[in-house]
This record gives C-alpha cells, sequence and structure tokens, in this order.
C-alpha cells in the first residue's frame, strides 16, 4: 500500500471518530430555539412558567415557528420534572396549582394561584430546574451560561474549542 493511501485512510478514520464524538455530545447538550431577533425576547407566554424555552435537535419544525432557529448550548435543565407528553404536563401543572390551594385551604383556583406564587417558583420549590416533555419542548427555569450558534459550523467551532 502506497503511503498516500495510508495517510488518506487514517485521515478518514481520525474524522469519523472526531465526527462520531461530536454527534454524541450534540445529541446531549443542544437543543434547538426559533428566535426572532438574538437578545430579545420572543414576547410568547410559555405554559409551563417563565424560563429558557428550546426544542429538542429532533423538533426543529417546532422552533421554526418562533422564529430563525439557533442551536442553543446549556439550555438543558440539570434536575427537570420529565413527563412523556403535552397532556401530562398539564396535569403536572394542574397538580402544582392543587397542591399550592390545598396548602392554603383553598379550593382549587388558577387566579389565587397566579396571584400568590409562579409555575417556576413552584418547581424551584419541589427540587426542579425545569420541566421537559420527551421529544416536544423543555422549560429551563434558571439558564445559566447559555450560548447561542446561527450555524452548525459555529457549533462545531465550539465543540473543537472544548476539547482544547
Amino acid at each position: 500500500m502506497e503511503l498516500k493511501k495510508i495517510i488518506k485512510e487514517m485521515i478518514l478514520e481520525v474524522l469519523k471518530e472526531s465526527s462520531n464524538e461530536y454527534l454524541s455530545w450534540k445529541r446531549k447538550n443542544v437543543t434547538l430555539r426559533g428566535i426572532k431577533e438574538l437578545g430579545r425576547s420572543n414576547e410568547v407566554y410559555g405554559s409551563f412558567g417563565k424560563g429558557l424555552y428550546t426544542v429538542p435537535l429532533s423538533n426543529k419544525a417546532m422552533a421554526k415557528q418562533y422564529g430563525e432557529i439557533y442551536y442553543v448550548v446549556n439550555a438543558i435543565p440539570k434536575n427537570p420534572k420529565i413527563v412523556y407528553s403535552l397532556n401530562d404536563a398539564e396535569i403536572w401543572r394542574q397538580k402544582l396549582v392543587n397542591d399550592f390551594c390545598k396548602k392554603y385551604n383553598e379550593q382549587y383556583d388558577t387566579h389565587f394561584f397566579e396571584t400568590n406564587t409562579t409555575i417556576e417558583k413552584e418547581m424551584l420549590n419541589l427540587g426542579y430546574d425545569g420541566l421537559i416533555i420527551k421529544g416536544r419542548e423543555m422549560v429551563n427555569y434558571k439558564p445559566e451560561n447559555i450560548k447561542y450558534f446561527k450555524t452548525e459550523n459555529e457549533l462545531q467551532n465550539y465543540y473543537n474549542s472544548l476539547k482544547n
């Protein structure tokens, strides 16, 4: 085998390996967000409290509804409440309202809840820093060190900088 071919195969193997590492990192650490204007709120009310809303990489269509798509790093909550459907999330929200009202000897009353607390406050009191609706969306109530990337190339460059 000639030297050129050996070198080419070695380079291809290294690229394949690093690509697999990148894709694995991306799946674990990156979500998507549709943004009207970077640095400004989308001015959309989140059904599950105030926080940073993003979607999994597999739900690009949902992100696109809110604006231009950005890759987001550090948006995944570290200790979220995980539910498996939008219906489960609604049931969870109703439970939060019900439990709060019971604590103050009130009948179930969303107005009482919203006047005296917030979803994110109650979630944080329970030890959850976010809510994940599997395959659909997530909200992080305490986002830190969030990084936005417009292109896949920018995201890959960031990943490569972490390795160095």
